[in-house]
């Protein structure tokens, strides 16, 4: 039988994967009239470069003896991964800005692209993932597990159904914390591209490339050693609070470079 605690964690996760990134959309659409087509492009921004073209070649490449060789290293493995990901994501990110959002190069459009890169992401790796995970372990308690998802999952079925009985309940409460760690890190990023193609500066896309790769590494290094849960999200929270310090520094500017403009312009005007 499946721990209620861990099905009531699992619900609370979820509504936050879900919840979180609909508040932000809400406050920047709304309260700061940020446009949707930048939430859609932040979709798209997570969707087509990660979804739809790294992941089927990372799946064709685990497939080929070559990379099976390399990938037995666990820091290639760690570095390729970290490194393609901030590539593949900071590159959809450039292309989203330059070319899709070109007329709403503002402030407020990258904060809504970063709800919309890092809302979908949530929602595509942990949010659908633990939604099955709900269900199955409703099925597991009230019996119908075997006659109704063990034949479509196969030989997975008993993984599953162990996974689910035996781990601990906090554990499934880190899918939704980890979830906001890392849509305040896309934020962070969200801003740093855009001021590269705002700016015309191609330094900062090379140092949002760096950076996604930076929060990724450690993570991935700390998982194949083995190290426990508790020091891979202290790091990935590190970063968010970076991130988010970054947003605030950068927000402010943003409204000083406004209030000296006004200024500029009435002393024109006048």
């Amino acid at each position: 039988m499946v721990n209620p605690l861990s099905i009531a964690a699992m619900l609370v996760s979820t509504l936050v994967v879900f919840a979180l990134p609909m508040v932000l959309g809400v406050i920047f659409l709304r309260r700061w009239g940020a446009s949707p087509l930048a939430v859609g492009v932040g979709v798209l921004g997570f969707l087509v470069p990660q979804v739809l073209i790294r992941i089927p070649a990372l799946q064709w490449l685990n497939q080929q003896p070559f990379y099976q060789e390399l990938a037995a290293q666990p820091w290639f493995l760690a570095l390729f991964l970290s490194l393609t990901a901030g590539l593949f994501e900071e590159t959809g990110r450039w292309i989203g800005y330059r070319y899709l959002m070109k007329n709403r190069l503002e402030f407020k459009n990258a904060l809504a692209y970063g709800v919309g890169h890092g809302g979908f992401e949530a929602i595509f790796l942990v949010g659908l993932g633990y939604l099955n995970l709900i269900i199955f372990s409703f099925m597991i308690n009230n019996g119908t597990f075997e006659s109704l998802a063990a034949p479509q999952l196969g030989l997975a079925a008993e993984e599953v159904r162990t996974q689910l009985i035996s781990t601990p309940s906090y554990l499934y409460l880190v899918g939704g914390l980890e979830r906001v760690f890392a849509i305040a890190v896309q934020l962070g990023l969200s801003i740093l591209v855009f001021y590269s193609v705002k700016r015309q500066e191609a330094r900062l896309y090379w140092l949002a490339v760096l950076l996604h790769m930076l929060v990724n590494l450690p993570a991935v290094l700390l998982v194949s050693a083995g190290v426990g849960i508790v020091w891979i999200e202290l790091w990935v929270a590190i970063c968010a609070a970076v991130a988010v310090w970054y947003v605030i520094r950068s927000q402010r500017q943003e409204k000083q470079h406004a209030v000296l403009a006004g200024s500029a312009e009435m002393s024109q005007n006048g």
